[in-house]
């Protein structure tokens, strides 16, 4: 009995399912840049006039949406450019991606076709990745400058001693020290003379120095627009709390005219 070996099997099998997964994505790759002429066509003549849209963006965003809209025809739009100005080097690049990260260097032709040709002569048959490390080597990128997020001052008082000035607290009276930072904006950990901790509410405290702890005050700042955002909220908040009271006094004083209402009942029963 003829047996083959599974490589044997397995080696065609694989050699044209591959070489048809490759002439797919080229196929895919060809009819994109035919797309991208008929595209130039309906954008410079103003085709879609026709159809009612007043611009080619609202006609991309309608009838291309499926396809990724404006978004989508503006990068094959640049991808092409890419590939325009490069001139006879445009045949190394094969689709939109590896013209992506050279779409940068468009405005600097010179740049762009040095570019490409470091790319072209390290891989003959270069990648995206490929064509970006190249742009890269002719213009390196910036580091994006970090944004550091506004942090809140450290609510810690010019003066770490203070005394409790609020009747209604335990510790009334009685002094102590802030050895640590401040938790939260509106509580200090304060250390008393007997050794106990306690965590204490900043209108509870008074700085023995100033008599006001003014650090203890840190509010974090918003944008004006987000601030108007806020106190609208903040009202809105407001009104539906006074919305429920209303509600539950309407509420109270129905169900004691119902018991009145009841108890008048009984007795005439």
């Amino acid at each position: 009995m003829l047996t083959l070996d599974r490589e044997e099997i397995s080696a065609p099998r694989y050699s044209i399912l591959n070489d048809s997964i490759k002439e797919t994505f080229t196929s895919i790759d060809r009819f994109e840049s035919q797309a991208v002429e008929e595209i130039l066509q309906m954008r410079d003549k103003q085709m879609y006039l026709e159809a009612g849209y007043t611009s080619f963006k609202e006609y991309c965003q309608h009838e291309l949406s499926d396809w990724g809209g404006f978004r989508r025809i503006n990068q094959l739009l640049g991808a092409k450019k890419v590939i325009d100005t490069v001139g006879e080097l445009g045949q190394h690049i094969k689709n939109e991606r590896q013209a992506r990260p050279l779409l940068r260097l468009v405005n600097e032709p010179e740049k762009l076709r040095e570019a490409v040709a470091i790319a072209v002569q390290e891989n003959s048959s270069p990648s995206e990745s490929d064509f970006a490390a190249a742009a890269n080597k002719v213009l390196p990128r910036q580091p994006r400058p970090r944004i550091k997020a506004p942090s809140q001052e450290a609510v810690v008082p010019k003066s770490n001693r203070v005394k409790v000035t609020s009747p209604s607290h335990p510790r009334y009276g009685d002094g102590g020290s802030i050895e640590a930072d401040a938790p939260n904006p509106s509580q200090q950990i304060v250390t008393f003379a007997d050794g106990e901790k306690l965590l204490v509410n900043n209108d509870d405290l008074t700085n023995l120095s100033n008599d006001v702890i003014e650090s203890f005050s840190s509010e974090r700042a918003y944008p004006p627009e987000y601030a108007e955002a806020i106190a609208a909220l903040k009202q809105q908040h407001q009104q539906e709390l006074e919305r429920l009271e209303q509600e539950l006094r309407r509420e109270q004083r129905d169900f004691v005219k119902s018991d009145q209402n009841q108890a008048i009942a009984k007795n005439h029963t």
